[in-house]
């Protein structure tokens, strides 16, 4: 019995054993195959980057294209396949959204309030139907997380708070960087629901003014078009949706003469006919992998023109 008994618990063991190796040898596997594809990921990555060049120049090169990011987005889709077969880009156009950094101005070298762009922020949140007894604390928050003045707002914080908390991506008397960080700013005054409603409106943007590129206005960030244009009426918007060429307004004047709508309602210093900020986004497919890479830039400027590159587009730390 006991011979029985130490085959029965030898045979077990080798069988545990080799059970054991399989699995390891199989994460071994796994391992290596998940180090390459990762690899593979990284060389991508970087071509993409070179790649990139390409599509900056031909935007800026080509005002049709640079009016119509639609357009363009499909043209650089079908070119990129010649080189990267499981490539997806997309083209965000960043002003079509409510900058943060509009909410001060920069006067005898200080940075404070705006106090017209503030008015702008309140309509912003009412369009959103944002709870309106949280809309001066939230105001008030992020104002003072940008303005170089030791004031607090009533609803405010100075710099102690912004600086005392080593985990809150923040830092005092600068703009943001992304607007991730209006997440640290301790809005547990705000329902989830609410920030929801203005979270995929709202941008921070490596300037103090608001330019909205009139051919990009959608039923999906009208909201912030009339937190600026508060004159206009939806039927002006749906004018200005349904009346715009395929390669978009060219300018001012072609808006007004396509529309018919008073110039009274439409404030030109706030409008520009292509985007000065764009995001290109990439997402790469290796095997059941995704990937992604994302740039965010400057079309102002032709050359240094890369604000920062990331590989997540909803957590940006520094």
């Amino acid at each position: 019995m006991k011979k029985g008994f130490i085959l029965i618990s030898t045979l077990s063991l080798v069988t545990i054993l080799s059970f054991l190796t399989i699995l390891i040898s199989k994460q071994i596997f796994n391992d290596s195959v998940s180090t390459n594809i990762y690899q593979e990921s990284i060389k991508k990555r970087i071509e993409l980057i070179n790649y990139e060049k390409f599509i900056t120049e031909n935007l800026l090169n080509n005002s049709n294209l640079l009016r119509n990011l639609n357009i363009a987005e499909k043209e650089f889709n079908f070119i990129a396949k010649r080189s990267f077969s499981n490539l997806t880009i997309e083209l965000e156009d960043m002003n079509s959204c409510f900058n943060l950094n509009a909410l001060v101005k920069s006067k005898n070298g200080i940075t404070e309030k705006n106090d017209e762009n503030v008015l702008n922020f309140l309509v912003f949140l009412s369009k959103s139907f944002v709870n309106k007894n949280s809309h001066i604390e939230l105001l008030h928050r992020i104002v003072d997380s940008i303005d170089t003045n030791n004031f607090p707002e009533t609803y405010g914080a100075e710099d102690l708070y912004y600086i005392s908390n080593e985990r809150l991506n923040l830092a005092s008397d600068q703009n943001f960087y992304h607007k991730s960080q209006i997440k640290d700013l301790n809005l547990n005054f705000l329902t989830d629901a609410d920030f929801q409603k203005i979270y995929g409106n709202i941008c921070a943007l490596p300037s103090n003014e608001i330019k909205l590129n009139i051919n990009n206005i959608n039923f999906n960030n009208q909201k912030v078009f009339h937190s600026i244009f508060s004159d206009l009426t939806v039927k002006d918007i749906e004018k200005i949706i349904l009346n715009k060429p395929e390669t978009g307004y060219l300018n001012y004047k072609d808006l007004v003469d396509r529309t018919s709508i008073n110039q009274i309602k439409l404030k030109n210093k706030y409008i520009v006919f292509k985007p000065i900020f764009i995001k290109i986004k990439y997402t790469l497919q290796i095997e059941e992998y995704m990937f992604k890479l994302i740039s965010f830039i400057d079309l102002s400027n032709r050359e240094n023109n890369i604000i920062y590159r990331t590989i997540s587009d909803e957590n940006i730390y520094f």
